[in-house]
C-alpha cells in the first residue's frame, strides 16, 4: 500500500531538517541530506519498504552526526565510539555501518589514537609504560596495537629524566615526614604512575641523596 507525501516543511528550530507529512499527517523528521537522497517531494507516492529504508537512513544519519560532533571535541577509540552508540540505543547494523564509515575515512583509528595518547603522556602528566599500557587496554585498544605504538612513541631515553623530575616535585610535599616515610611514599607514588621498579629506585635514591629537605621536623 502506497502513501502520499502531502507536505514537506523546514523545521523552525532545526533548519537543516525537514518534517514529512503523509496523507495529511506528520510522519517523521529527516535530515535534509536524507530528504535529498530519497528525492522526497510533495505529491510523491511511497510504499512501506521505501518508508522503512527512509527511516533506516535517517537513523544512520543521526548516529553519524552524533559521532562527528563528539569527535570534533577529542579523539575516541573504536570501542569508546561503539559503547556510546550502544548507550544511545542504536541498532547493531547502524553501529557497524557508522564504525565502517569512520574507519574508511580515517576518523576512527586505534593506531593513531594510541600513538597520540603516548605522546600526550610524554608531554604532560608523565606516566610509565605499565600505566599507559593499562590505560589503552581499558579503552579497548588491541594489545598488538599498544605494543607497536609503545615501541615507536615511548621515549626510553627520557624515562629516567621524567621520573626524576616527578620525584623532585613530589618530595617537596613530604618535608615534615621522616626519611623512611618519604622513601616509602615516593616509591608508592612513582610505581602507581606506571614506571618500572628499577627506574623508580634510581629516582628515589637520587632525590634522597641530593634534595635539601627539612625531614623529620
Amino acid at each position: 500500500m502506497k502513501r502520499q507525501i502531502t507536505d514537506i516543511q523546514v523545521q523552525k528550530k532545526h533548519p537543516t531538517r525537514r518534517s514529512i507529512f503523509l496523507d495529511g499527517q506528520f510522519f517523521c523528521g529527516v535530515n535534509d541530506g536524507v530528504a535529498a537522497k530519497f528525492y522526497l517531494k510533495i505529491g510523491m507516492e511511497i510504499d512501506e519498504d521505501e518508508l522503512k529504508n527512509l527511516l533506516s537512513e535517517e537513523e544512520l544519519s543521526k548516529a553519524k552526526n552524533y559521532v562527528y560532533r563528539i569527535l570534533a571535541r577529542r579523539m575516541y577509540t573504536n570501542r569508546e565510539i561503539r559503547n556510546k552508540l550502544v548507550e544511545r540505543g542504536y541498532l547493531d547494523k547502524v553501529i557497524e555501518d557508522v564504525i565502517a564509515t569512520l574507519e574508511r575515512y580515517g576518523y576512527l583509528n586505534d593506531k593513531t589514537y594510541a600513538e597520540e595518547w603516548i605522546r600526550s603522556r610524554m608531554r604532560s602528566k608523565p606516566k610509565g609504560k605499565i600505566a599507559i599500557r593499562q590505560e589503552l587496554a581499558r579503552k579497548g585498544v588491541e594489545r598488538s596495537i599498544i605494543e607497536d605504538a609503545l615501541s615507536r612513541e615511548f621515549d626510553e631515553s627520557r624515562e629516567k629524566d621524567m621520573v626524576l623530575e616527578l620525584a623532585r616535585r613530589k618530595v617537596r610535599s613530604y618535608k615534615r615526614d621522616e626519611p623512611v616515610a618519604v622513601r616509602r611514599k615516593l616509591y608508592g607514588f612513582l610505581l602507581k604512575r606506571g614506571f618500572n621498579y628499577d627506574t623508580v629506585k634510581y629516582a628515589v635514591n637520587q632525590v634522597m641523596d641530593t634534595e635539601d629537605l627539612e625531614l623529620g621536623v
